[in-house]
């Protein structure tokens, strides 16, 4: 019996990824704020603060930056950014681990925003995300009970009921975008958690704080009815891992870089150790991990830009197998090429294992990627 083999290649033109002059100066501009702002001192300090992250910080993304507007639409007071040109910070911001909730507030709670079905009803809201005053955590694979108008509101909306658990964030964030369950219907809500009881969960990577949250009759709008809800989510699922996939090459990044530092001016025998023959190809390897994970990560968030691409799906899913393999790999390789400093808790290093392995238990590694891979072409 013959077995076919199926292959998959990318759809869309090479030069969808190509480099250009505004993006190299949005770099540029996003890696001089962390330079200034983002070092690893200035991260492990603020993420003993209550929130477990800077404020400070956080505020001057979103003034001098404004990482939360980059990506929303024009017509909706945003900048009109695409995905790729939104990859270019969160490879940067990525790679210095800064604490703050980039990637959940700025990036996926803004766009599910934007999908809402009435965007005016929720401008307030948008605009503050923008502005930065108010952080919205997401969770799409919790699930909550809308139920009507009831006295807790005094009548003045919806309100939910339930228990989501390792929401990113979840002890600072204001608002919650969660799917609610309404009978037999399936909505897209905005929750408000000024009464929600908040319970931290000890966490693995403490740049990214989850907290287990009770909701009892919190007041919440609907963002997607059950028309459109599936669609939505779909889109959502698909920026969070995207977007979660530049984070990670810029970490693969920084880590290589780091790395190539240290074993040039780590000297035995005489010699640097990046001059052994087993210490370059083990620094190869980091490189090729890194190539792959820019194209990969990039390839995917410019598609998220096409118009009716056919290939986003495999495309996301490719991006995060590759970019989640590399940048485990490139954590576990920059230890071993630092020696006994990079397993002690002081060392940069131990904190950016602990990211690749907290991100993998919030929102799955390779290895589920890769099912998804072959699920999509059919293998």
């Amino acid at each position: 019996m013959t077995q076919q083999t199926r292959t998959a290649r990318p759809e869309a033109d090479p030069s969808i990824i190509l480099p250009t002059p505004e993006r190299d100066e949005l770099r540029t501009v996003v890696a001089q704020f962390v330079a200034r702002h983002g070092s690893h001192e200035a991260v492990r300090q603020s993420t003993e603060s209550d929130t477990g992250y800077s404020e400070a910080r956080w505020r001057k993304l979103n003034e001098e930056l404004q990482v939360a507007a980059l990506a929303v639409p024009e017509h909706l007071g945003g900048h009109g950014f695409g995905f790729a040109d939104l990859g270019v910070v969160l490879e940067e911001t990525g790679a210095a681990l800064l604490p703050e909730p980039v990637l959940v507030s700025a990036v996926v709670a803004g766009q599910a925003l934007v999908r809402a079905d009435d965007p005016d009803s929720v401008s307030d809201l948008l605009g503050a995300v923008m502005e930065g005053s108010r952080t919205i955590g997401v969770s799409l694979d919790g699930q909550v009970t809308l139920s009507a108008d009831t006295v807790a509101t005094g009548g003045a909306g919806p309100v939910v009921n339930g228990i989501v658990e390792g929401v990113l964030w979840g002890q600072a964030v204001d608002s919650l975008v969660v799917v609610a369950a309404s009978g037999e219907q399936t909505m897209l809500v905005v929750v408000d958690l000024a009464d929600a009881e908040r319970r931290d969960r000890e966490v693995v990577d403490l740049t990214r704080r989850r907290a287990d949250l009770h909701l009892v009759d919190s007041p919440a709008r609907v963002l997607v009815d059950a028309a459109r809800v599936v669609d939505v989510v779909r889109e959502l699922n698909l920026i969070t891992r995207a977007t979660l996939a530049a984070e990670h090459a810029g970490i693969a990044a920084r880590l290589l870089d780091d790395t190539v530092a240290y074993v040039s001016q780590r000297h035995q025998f005489g010699r640097s150790i990046g001059s052994f023959q087993a210490i370059k190809h083990r620094l190869a390897d980091m490189l090729v991990d890194r190539e792959r994970a820019r194209s990969a990560a990039m390839y995917a968030l410019a598609v998220l830009d096409e118009d009716a691409a056919s290939d986003v799906d495999l495309a996301v899913a490719v991006a995060s197998a590759v970019c989640a393999d590399a940048v485990r790999r490139s954590a576990y390789e920059a230890i071993q090429l630092h020696g006994g400093i990079g397993f002690t808790w002081e060392h940069s290093a131990h904190f950016y294992l602990r990211r690749a392995l907290g991100d993998e238990g919030a929102f799955g590694g390779g290895r589920e990627a890769r099912r998804s891979i072959a699920d999509l072409v059919g293998v």
